[in-house]
């Protein structure tokens, strides 16, 4: 029997070879992210998160660095065991083609994960709704906390930062690959969520109702306003209830991330 071909070696490229243009353009430019449906992975983590996802990569770029530890060398082997298209190059060349501050040793580029809206609202019970979420970290960290708490779909509004800029996708340490993710219009996904008899609660620091006197039950839909601007006005009159979380009067409100926690995790709790 003939087994898979095995890779003899990875083919060092350099600088300006067009698989290291291509990820410095990916990088800056969310159209072109965009055009092509990729996200870029950066780091041992994330190109692990992605390989055990099953998501599909693209292609994987590395320096040296990789087989410089037994992490390494093992991701290294499992993406060759998945037939991941591999190329290395210099230290310098991968570090100069990342977003990442603290240079990583592996960067990849992963097919973007399709999804369905009607669909994915016929399975969802609990949808996370982010309007005007406009710093991609603040994103991501609401992406992960979504999945950690067991919601099945996390909407952003058209106002919000992409959810594959490259912050955003490290914010969410891996859970972009899991979490059934779109960005679109707000009033078509308003429309979508109430037809479907899904309850929204906004979270608002001057909300009518405190979190833990809300009744979780059922479908629903939690609405997080923009850091700085709150709910949108256009969805007065659309949402069941303000939802507050109750805190030192000196205090005016907590992070959107630091919301969306107690949140999430208060309707976990309950439907345990």
């Amino acid at each position: 029997m003939v087994g898979p071909a095995r890779r003899t070696g990875p083919t060092m490229i350099g600088k300006n070879h067009p698989a290291l243009r291509r990820l410095r353009a990916l990088r800056r430019e969310p159209a072109l992210r965009h055009a092509e449906g990729v996200l870029v992975a950066e780091g041992l983590h994330l190109v692990r998160e992605a390989l055990d996802a099953g998501a599909a990569i693209d292609l994987a770029l590395g320096s040296p660095r990789l087989g410089a530890t037994a992490e390494g060398r093992a991701l290294s082997r499992d993406l060759e065991a998945a037939r991941v298209p591999y190329l290395e190059t210099s230290d310098d060349a991968l570090d100069a083609a990342q977003d990442a501050r603290s240079p990583q040793p592996v960067v990849c580029v992963v097919r973007a994960r399709a999804v369905e809206l009607a669909e994915s609202l016929e399975r969802a019970s609990l949808v996370v709704l982010a309007c005007g979420v406009q710093d991609p970290g603040n994103l991501g960290a609401i992406l992960r906390t979504a999945d950690a708490a067991g919601a099945d779909l996390l909407l952003a509004s058209a106002g919000s930062a992409d959810l594959h800029h490259p912050r955003a996708v490290r914010a969410s340490q891996g859970s972009i690959f899991r979490l059934p993710a779109l960005r679109g219009d707000l009033d078509g996904f308003v429309g979508e969520l109430l037809a479907r008899r899904f309850r929204l609660l906004g979270a608002d620091p001057r909300g009518e109702l405190s979190f833990t006197d809300v009744d979780w039950g059922g479908r629903i839909a939690l609405v997080l306003g923009a850091e700085a601007s709150g709910l949108p006005p256009g969805l007065e009159g659309r949402l069941a209830a303000r939802i507050r979380i109750p805190m030192r009067d000196r205090v005016e409100s907590l992070s959107i991330g630091a919301a969306a926690a107690v949140l999430l995790f208060e309707i976990r709790r309950r439907s345990a």
